[in-house]
């Protein structure tokens, strides 16, 4: 090691760069001395990478951020933003480290990385009392964004190997996920509402949808003879993710619920509002409450839980988790667990186990 301690209790480093030049500094901690003779010698080995043509020299991190975040452009605003906002931190990261170049990036700075990530933080309202620290599977999620940016330079073959690779994910304590019972479904739709929202209502517990999916549904998307509906991008709306592109299979209550509303069509949507607009989650999201509290429902009531509910009497059902997991769109393995691709026109039997939970509800209105 070249670094040296001083009389003085500094420490020095002596150490030639990558164009043979020596290189003497005095830092006053040890651990800068060393972090400095560090980063000459990763450059100097980056160098001899780049020279027997194992790694492209040159590339500048910029442009490698921005081509990543362009295979995001088409997932929804607030998707986007979220990946933008992770970008723009490693962006501040390698601009307070000097990191202009790929080939810059060392595995010690994927280190300092991750050790920022966890480590607590002060609360930047100005709380100085209480201290902040990111949930694992916030962590996680940046962890992602790093590695498939990397990643993706190394099928580029920019790089031999992702320097984020030893970087291991921190575990996360997975939640049971919150449904309604079958008691507390009954109550629900016992209760007096609007003609509309029941059809949204028992069409989100049928199908397992989102509720954007659900919202931007048109009728070109619906194919009564099929008994079948199609979830994809069109203007103003994208699917979360590739996977969530698919068709749901209507059960014999989505079929008549969508039949009827098919015989005077007010509008491009399938499924509107009481007044005949274009529905909004947080308006629904109020009836829905509303209608839980007269229903004495004490648990927390909310739009996405009929999708839990869904998946969730599903499984208590028998039905396997793989078609489950094709029904509900997901694609990342800690969502799936196991995926399997299985084709639409087959699930009709399994969805229509739901219709045991409510039946012939949707002709009540208040």
């Amino acid at each position: 090691m070249s670094v040296k301690k001083l009389s003085n209790g500094k420490y020095r480093t002596d150490v030639y760069d990558i164009n043979n030049r020596r290189i003497i500094r005095v830092f006053n901690r040890k651990k800068d001395a060393v972090e400095f003779e560090i980063k000459i010698k990763n450059e100097k080995y980056n160098q001899k990478l780049t020279s027997l043509g194992m790694r492209k020299a040159k590339v500048l991190f910029d442009d490698i951020l921005d081509e990543y975040l362009a295979t995001k452009s088409h997932l929804r605003p607030g998707s986007v933003q979220r990946y933008t906002s992770v970008v723009n931190q490693f962006r501040a990261f390698l601009k307070e480290r000097g990191i202009k170049y790929l080939h810059e990036f060392t595995p010690n700075d994927a280190s300092e990385l991750y050790k920022r990530l966890i480590s607590p933080r002060k609360d930047p309202t100005g709380n100085t009392d209480k201290i902040l620290k990111a949930k694992p599977k916030t962590v996680n999620f940046y962890l992602q964004v790093f590695r498939a940016i990397f990643d993706q330079e190394v099928r580029k073959e920019n790089l031999t190997r992702n320097p984020m690779s030893h970087i291991k994910n921190l575990k996360v304590e997975k939640k049971r996920p919150d449904y309604y019972t079958e008691e507390e479904l009954k109550e629900f739709f016992k209760q007096k509402m609007h003609i509309k929202h029941r059809y949204i209502f028992l069409v989100l517990l049928n199908t397992g949808l989102r509720f954007q999916e659900l919202a931007n549904i048109t009728w070109n998307d619906v194919d009564i003879e099929a008994r079948t509906i199609t979830i994809r991008p069109k203007d103003g709306f994208n699917t979360k993710t590739f996977e969530s592109q698919r068709k749901i299979p209507m059960n014999s209550v989505v079929y008549d619920i969508v039949s009827k509303l098919a015989e005077s069509k007010e509008s491009e949507y399938v499924f509107t509002s009481s007044k005949g607009e274009k529905i909004t989650e947080r308006r629904l999201l109020r009836v829905c409450k509303r209608i839980a509290n007269d229903a004495g429902i004490k648990s927390r009531a909310y739009l996405h839980k009929f999708r839990h509910t869904f998946a969730t009497h599903l499984v208590q059902k028998g039905v396997g988790i793989e078609k489950i997991q094709k029904l509900l769109g997901h694609s990342s393995i800690e969502e799936t667990l196991i995926y399997a691709h299985v084709r639409p026109d087959n699930l009709h039997d399994d969805v229509e186990r739901l219709t045991v939970l409510i039946n012939n509800s949707f002709d009540k209105e208040e």
